[in-house]
Formats: structure tokens, C-alpha cells, sequence
């Protein structure tokens, strides 16, 4: 990718400082995604077109905790009905044990409906039958093309958006363009659902592989952010797990722990339990995580000063 000579690319100076987009996932239990007519703002809640009253719920439930992630994602010519706005919630099998992806809510809710329907959704109250949808085994691919945000996800997350929504789109498997998701340096940034994976830094000639899983992972590898099941030093521990085991890691059930971290978080503890559904078997790794050093890079596009990021890298990895 070549940088822009009028205005500084966040994402081109993250690749050049060689940034490491591992860790960089948003964990959450919860993840509310709705569909919206564009132009969106910068914060798209703030969009013409976004219900008032819509705004309102989401600002509450995320200041409330009833979830931690928020998007708006753009109708498409052939998933989206005419008359309709498709409601997408992602949550975490209830309790707190071991899980391999999120589970869906699937609507389809006549714009009026959208507030009240919503809050009854996240607040776990009924709301009616008949908007919801079959689509339990249908991945939801979201690539962020928020220029309004930042440069770098129009400029580099369009040609993406394209380019997967071209080849890997069909029966069972849907590909959206949705608003800023975090980490616009790493753009293009993907989130892929149910699984809960993310990535960054893609190339459109690599994005259809990465996707349909056809390739080692190790190919992969710096374009991996995280999953979402996990915080962050979890995070980084199981990109070497992921590397080791390969592609069925990520239908094993899983749980992190962070053991113990220090004071300016250059060393880290954590411990991530596995079992295989197929066989039963499972166990435990033991990871420690440390600093490895640290690349000034751009947050955002534009005139804002470089800024220091600490990177990671395992230093110890055991199954115990």
C-alpha cells in the first residue's frame, strides 16, 4: 500500500513501524450490531439516519454494561428487506465456562419498532417471535469502510469489502461494510462472527483465503488481532497456540485467566484451558508475556504526533 502525499496514513506508518495488531481485539460478552442507512458521522450513533430513540438504548446499555461493543453496519442489495432493519447480537454462552464462539439473535424490525424491540432484547425481556430469523449457521463477516471516521478504512477497507463480498459471499456466509470497530491503524480491520476472531492489515488479494481458512494459519499470522473470548495478554498467548495447533484450534472450547500482570504492563501470567468437543480431550497452557520493546506509530490519520506502543511476544509457552 502506498501512503497518501496530502495527509499521513495511520495504517501505512502502522505497517512500516512494523505494529503488531495482536492483543488489539475488543473483548466482550455482548456485541450489538444494527443495520442503518448511510452517511454515517464520525460516531455513528450522531448519523441522520440513526433512530433517535435508538441512540438513546445503545448509550445506555453500553454505560449500563448490558453490552460492550457497538456497530452499525450498511443494508446490502441482497441480504437486506425493503421496509426492515436487521438487528445482529452476538453474546457469550451463558456462564463462565470454556467456549469456542458467540451465540446470535438474528432480527428483521420495521424501523418504528427499533428502540423498544432492541431494549427488550438486551434487557432480556420478550419482544415478538416474528422478527426473528433462522440463521444460527450463517458466519456474519463485518469489514469496517468508515471513512468519516478515519481515511484508511474507506481508502483500504473498501477494496476489501469488494473484493470478499465478490467471492466469499453466498449461501451461508454474509459480508457487511460497518462502522469504525477500534483500531483504525491496523486497516483494513475485519470482524468475523460467530467465531469472534479479528484482523488487521489485510491485503485484497489475501482476504478471500483468510476467510474460507484454505491456507496455514502461520500465513496469517500478523494479521491476527485477537478473539474477542479473551482479553488482551490472553490474547497474544493464544496467536502462539493458534500457530502450534492450526485452524481446528478454533473450534475447541476455551477459557483464559489472567494470572498476574505488573504494574506498567510489560509482563504478564495467563492461562488458557482448552477442550475438543469431538474427542473430549483438553487441557491447559501456561503462557508469560513480555514487553518486547516498542514502535512509534500514528493512532489516526492526519497531523497528530507519532506515539509510543508497546509490543509483546511470548516468552514462555507450556501445556500443563
Amino acid at each position: 500500500m502506498e501512503a497518501n502525499n496530502d495527509v499521513r496514513l495511520c495504517s501505512v506508518i502502522s505497517r512500516e513501524a512494523g505494529d503488531d495488531p495482536i492483543g488489539s481485539a475488543t473483548p466482550f460478552e455482548r456485541c450489538l450490531m444494527v443495520e442503518v442507512r448511510p452517511p454515517f458521522q464520525r460516531n455513528a450513533l450522531d448519523s441522520r439516519r440513526f433512530p433517535e430513540r435508538l441512540s438513546e438504548v445503545v448509550d445506555k446499555a453500553m454505560d449500563g454494561g448490558l453490552i460492550q461493543k457497538f456497530g452499525a453496519f450498511m443494508p446490502d442489495r441482497e441480504y437486506s428487506e425493503r421496509g426492515y432493519a436487521r438487528v445482529l447480537f452476538f453474546r457469550r454462552p451463558d456462564g463462565s465456562g470454556p467456549f469456542a464462539s458467540f451465540e446470535k439473535d438474528d432480527l428483521l424490525v420495521p424501523p418504528e419498532d427499533l428502540a423498544p424491540v432492541v431494549e427488550a432484547l438486551l434487557s432480556g425481556r420478550g419482544f415478538p417471535e416474528e422478527y426473528r430469523r433462522g440463521s444460527e449457521n450463517v458466519r456474519d463477516v463485518f469489514v469496517c469502510t468508515h471513512n468519516n471516521r478515519d481515511v484508511c478504512c474507506g481508502k483500504f477497507g473498501d477494496p476489501v469489502y469488494k473484493e470478499l463480498r465478490k467471492t466469499c459471499a453466498g449461501d451461508g456466509l454474509r459480508v457487511w461494510r460497518t462502522s469504525h470497530i477500534g483500531g483504525h491503524r491496523f486497516a483494513p480491520t475485519l470482524m468475523d462472527f460467530p467465531s469472534g476472531m479479528w484482523w488487521g492489515h489485510l491485503e485484497r488479494g489475501e482476504a478471500a483465503s483468510l476467510v474460507w481458512r484454505d491456507a496455514p494459519f502461520s500465513g496469517f499470522r500478523n494479521n491476527y488481532r485477537g478473539w474477542s473470548g479473551f482479553g488482551k495478554f490472553a490474547q497474544i498467548a493464544e496467536r502462539e497456540i493458534l500457530a502450534e495447533v492450526g485452524w481446528k484450534w478454533t473450534g475447541f472450547h476455551k477459557r483464559g485467566e489472567l494470572l498476574s500482570v505488573n504494574g506498567d504492563d510489560t509482563l504478564a501470567e495467563v492461562r488458557i484451558e482448552y477442550e475438543d468437543p469431538k474427542t473430549g480431550n483438553g487441557g491447559a497452557y501456561h503462557a508469560s508475556i513480555e514487553a518486547s520493546g516498542s514502535v512509534m506509530t500514528l493512532g489516526s490519520s492526519g497531523d497528530d504526533p507519532l506515539e509510543e506502543v508497546i509490543q509483546y511476544r511470548v516468552g514462555s509457552l507450556e501445556r500443563v
